[in-house]
């Protein structure tokens, strides 16, 4: 949500446009005040931080309440369970840094997480080895507290806080003044697909219109118009059937010639005889 300071800007220049001059001194207080840090997650984890290595219990506990009721009260049943575990292990780093201060402040800061945190936790299993920090001297080589004092583990907390507000800063359903950006990206989308829309209409229109088919025509109408080939009435007839009608009537011919004459011919002779 980088996009609110600038809605902010929008806002302040909006009073002062109207001459709210009270209105924008009492905005700009509350945005000095302002808890949720433009809902900055790298804000927020650091304003955590600040709490837990100051051992301020009470400035903690607050700063949670505040993002319990607006953020974390809103979220679906089944995510509550993972809520409730960061603010668990928000609290034993909270001890671990406190049990790492120097002189009897160490045991103080502890001693008095446990007397105000007690009604809480005193009920949970997960609690029972933790109400006996303030009397080991080392804990960071206790077995059931060197996991804790680790770097890794530090760390993964701070990790999965981050991530739990990301996410969920990223769900919240957000004014219609901060999806100014968002609605303006939308139409600028669905003005450049309309365009690209429309140009492809127009090409189809071009292929299937009145004048292509004129040219079409035209164009046929060309090819017809000039001279047509020359074509022979005999031309129909294939070449290999005209060489076999020539072979049989030479065969034919020489039959003749050795029988002696046509008969034809003879009884005409013969007849031109009798006649005489």
């Amino acid at each position: 949500m980088a996009h609110l300071q600038f809605v902010d800007e929008l806002v302040r220049e909006y009073l002062l446009f109207r001459g709210f001059a009270s209105t924008v001194k009492a905005f700009e207080n509350d945005l000095k005040s302002d808890k949720d840090k433009g809902f900055r997650v790298d804000k927020i984890v650091e304003q955590i931080m600040h709490y837990i290595n100051v051992s301020d219990l009470n400035g903690f506990k607050d700063y949670w309440t505040h993002l319990d009721t607006l953020v974390f009260t809103k979220l679906e049943v089944h995510v509550q369970p993972a809520v409730r575990k960061i603010e668990y292990s928000l609290y034993k780093l909270y001890l671990v840094i406190a049990a790492q201060s120097t002189g009897g402040v160490r045991n103080e800061k502890v001693a008095d997480f446990f007397a105000k945190m007690l009604p809480e936790l005193q009920g949970q299993s997960e609690w029972r080895d933790w109400f006996m920090l303030p009397y080991i001297q080392k804990p960071e080589e206790n077995p059931s507290f060197s996991l804790y004092f680790t770097r890794a583990w530090q760390d993964s907390v701070l990790v999965s806080l981050h991530n739990l507000l990301a996410t969920v800063f990223q769900c919240m359903p957000q004014p219609t003044l901060t999806s100014y950006e968002s609605d303006a990206a939308l139409v600028k989308r669905l003005q450049e697909e309309i365009a690209t829309l429309k140009g492809k209409t127009l090409q189809q229109n071009e292929k299937i219109s009145p004048s292509g088919h004129q040219s079409r025509l035209a164009q046929y109408s060309e090819r017809l118009s000039g001279p047509l080939p020359l074509i022979d009435d005999f031309s129909a007839i294939p070449t290999e059937h005209l060489d076999s009608g020539l072979r049989e009537a030479k065969g034919l011919r020489g039959l003749l010639r050795q029988m002696g004459g046509s008969p034809v011919m003879g009884r005409k002779s013969g007849r031109s005889h009798s006649q005489n």
